[in-house]
């Protein structure tokens, strides 16, 4: 069992004890702890500090824990001032606790995460401070790639944006395998097809640009005054695209596709974009439209569909399309 949660088992039974009638010293919790802890097989602590700090991170983390040390002769003795409080007293409703224990299990997703392992313990807490019985066994499961490079920049990049602090990137380009420096201020993080990206403006390059996490070699602290995102809304920033790429001094276009009576049913109840509409359907297939900006991302949709789409409009995308499928029969030569 982590350390962890050997600590939520010694302060469930420090909190027991502050608040019975009975006095207990440090070596009196300590016998108590350990009684518990070995009735559940795990280790027993050996050192009377260990009590002395859980009963510290209890008044750090619940200040309204009125923790009072009395002497008594030669030994000191620990209990609430008031019996009758506990640091897991429930102010929720049954209701209410089923639909946080719900959360929770969302919120595990962040569990295990590089550099955000303050979630493991905020997790088990809020779940021991509730008394929450929430079952080990999986109920949600997310798309992660935990062997994705550049995880665990997450929490920096994330802090980052918090902090308004203007970041330093060591990043290395996909054409090219040299690493370069930019100067990034920081606004928003997205994921899109399994991967992060960070979206902020480059001093570099002068404008808003995306970061992919997996190509991030380092990332440092710049001194350089924060310029703060008052342009994008990041909330519709990406309702005309696919994926996280705005080509410059792109416009929108409406893009004509046709997808075969096979492949329609998955589209019409996963649409390749909100913008996505009906034109014309027969036995064969379906014609639909959307509006959108022409990016890669958008060409690699449609070649993941294989022969169960084809692009009608605009002309250049469907030279693109018919270029990428050139270079990928030149494959099988």
């Amino acid at each position: 069992m982590p350390r962890t949660k050997n600590a939520l088992i010694r302060q469930r039974v420090i909190d027991r004890c502050l608040g019975s009638p009975k006095n207990y010293s440090i070596k009196s919790l300590m016998e108590a702890c350990n009684k518990e802890l070995e009735s559940i097989g795990e280790n027993p602590i050996t050192a009377m500090n260990t009590i002395r700090d859980d009963i510290e991170q209890i008044m750090t983390n619940y200040p309204d824990a009125n923790v009072i040390a009395q002497r008594v002769g030669r030994n000191i003795y620990y209990s609430y001032e008031d019996k009758s409080y506990s640091i897991f007293n429930i102010p929720f409703n049954d209701d209410e606790v089923a639909q946080l224990t719900q959360t929770l299990s969302i919120l595990a997703r962040f569990e295990g995460m590089p550099q955000f392992e303050w979630m493991d313990d905020f997790v088990n807490r809020f779940k021991s401070s509730l008394k929450l019985t929430t079952s080990n066994e999986p109920i949600v499961g997310f798309d992660e790639n935990i062997d994705l490079k550049g995880r665990n920049f997450f929490a920096t990049l994330f802090s980052a944006i918090s902090n308004k602090q203007v970041l330093e990137l060591s990043y290395k380009n996909f054409k090219h395998d040299i690493v370069q420096k930019y100067i990034v201020h920081p606004y928003y993080l997205k994921q899109f097809n399994g991967r992060w990206f960070l979206m902020g403006y480059s001093d570099n390059i002068g404008k808003l640009s995306v970061f992919a996490f997996d190509r991030i070699v380092s990332t440092k602290s710049n001194n350089r005054d924060y310029i703060p995102n008052t342009t994008y809304n990041f909330n519709e920033y990406f309702d005309d695209m696919i994926g996280v790429t705005k080509p410059n001094e792109a416009s929108l276009e409406v893009v004509k596709l046709w997808i075969s009576a096979q492949r329609w049913p998955y589209v019409e109840t996963k649409p390749l974009h909100g913008s996505q509409r009906v034109v014309s359907k027969d036995e064969y297939g379906v014609t639909i439209q959307i509006e959108v900006y022409l990016n890669r991302e958008l060409e690699q949709l449609v070649l993941s569909f294989g022969k169960d789409i084809k692009v009608l409009s605009p002309r250049i995308l469907q030279e693109k399309i018919h270029t990428n499928i050139i270079e990928n029969l030149s494959n099988y030569k």
